[in-house]
């Protein structure tokens, strides 16, 4: 059960020849050099070196200003993904990428083999789970043939299913690309409406499992998401949790957030090539703060009414900058306006809340 490598990018494809003439190959044109600064942006911030894909990414817009040098969307991709993790790192759940493996046809012998392990595929919503195989050090995208072991919630387990979809794309396998592009925001929405606290768990990691090209044509259609530690370590407890074990301020807090936290764990990263893409995101931001606020001044949380009041003001203050950020006419006016958000993400008013409502506090 093996990720296919990427599919390598292909240069322009040499002019074929008019009728009656000879075709010959022709070259294609050589491209002005890869900006390396551009291409570090968007890989320190994607492994979680925020302040490190930000400083790139600056340096990296203004040495490929006038196409001098190409990267000027990795630098875009760099900024704006360095720029939402710094803005969110605290107050959200940390979403480290979305990971995919892809699920291969069922065999002979597929299907449980006894009490408590079947495959990944046969799981369902809720379901907790220890690979039968471990991704290795040589081959990280592997987990063997997909077996797993079904485990209680409440012991130390690898993963937990929190939702799963039927892709509707008829006929030809559409390809790991197209069905990425599905399962990355659907599998996000999933777990938000999943977890009550996210927040409560710290860094959390989100993959999801799709079938190959032979299990496709097998008839296998499910998307499977699944949540887990990142690296080695387990969770002991269902991510979900029990709303019964949650007063009615804590959960109108927690719903109260919901909205913006939504936003921020589908802001794009592999798609994050362009200004376009970037300011879109903006605006599902600016949309799903302004919801935020809106629910929070309508919330009842007894004790906690000053920090609210200070939270409301903050992000209030944010507003018209997501909205610039959304209507930036390039990357430079975009880096400006996501700096200033940054400067009212009210990261020390929701952990104030959350202390006064008796939720827990993740690590800063």
């Amino acid at each position: 059960m093996s990720v296919p490598p990427p599919p390598h990018p292909h240069g322009p494809a040499a002019p074929g020849a008019g009728p009656g003439s000879p075709w010959y190959p022709v070259p294609a044109p050589v491209p002005p050099p890869l900006n390396g600064l551009a291409v570090a942006s968007l890989v320190t911030s994607l492994l979680c070196l925020a302040p490190l894909g930000l400083v790139f990414g600056c340096v990296a817009l203004g040495q490929t200003a006038g196409g001098r040098q190409r990267g000027r969307g990795l630098a875009i991709a760099g900024v704006s993904v360095s720029g939402a993790v710094l803005l969110l790192a605290a107050a959200v759940v940390a979403f480290a990428d979305i990971r995919v493996w892809t699920l291969p046809a069922p065999g002979d012998d597929g299907g449980a083999t006894r009490p408590g392990r079947t495959t990944i595929a046969s799981i369902g919503t809720g379901d907790c789970f220890d690979p039968q195989a471990r991704p290795s050090v040589g081959d990280p995208s592997s987990l063997g043939d997909g077996r797993v072991e079904l485990v209680p919630c409440t012991t130390p387990h690898h993963g937990e299913v929190y939702g799963s979809f039927p892709l509707t794309e008829q006929g030809d396998f559409p390809g790991r690309d197209r069905i990425t592009a599905i399962a990355r925001p659907r599998c996000g929405e999933l777990f938000m409406d999943y977890a009550l606290d996210p927040m409560a768990f710290g860094r959390l990691q989100t993959y999801y499992f799709h079938p190959d090209e032979r299990g496709w044509e097998s008839g296998n259609r499910t998307v499977v998401c699944w949540v887990a530690r990142p690296g080695d370590a387990e969770l002991d407890v269902s991510v979900r949790g029990n709303a019964a074990d949650l007063d009615p301020a804590q959960r109108e807090f927690l719903s109260a957030l919901k909205p913006l936290y939504t936003a921020a764990a589908l802001r794009p990263v592999e798609d994050q090539q362009n200004l376009t893409t970037a300011t879109a995101w903006a605006r599902r931001m600016a949309q799903a703060q302004a919801e935020t606020v809106r629910l929070l001044k309508d919330a009842d949380l007894p004790g906690a009414e000053v920090p609210t009041g200070r939270l409301v003001a903050e992000l209030e203050a944010g507003l018209p900058f997501w909205q610039q950020a959304a209507e930036a006419p390039d990357a430079d006016v975009f880096l400006s306006r996501l700096r200033s958000v940054d400067e009212h993400n009210g990261e020390q008013h929701i952990r104030r809340i959350r202390d006064l409502l008796g939720l827990p506090l993740p690590a800063s």
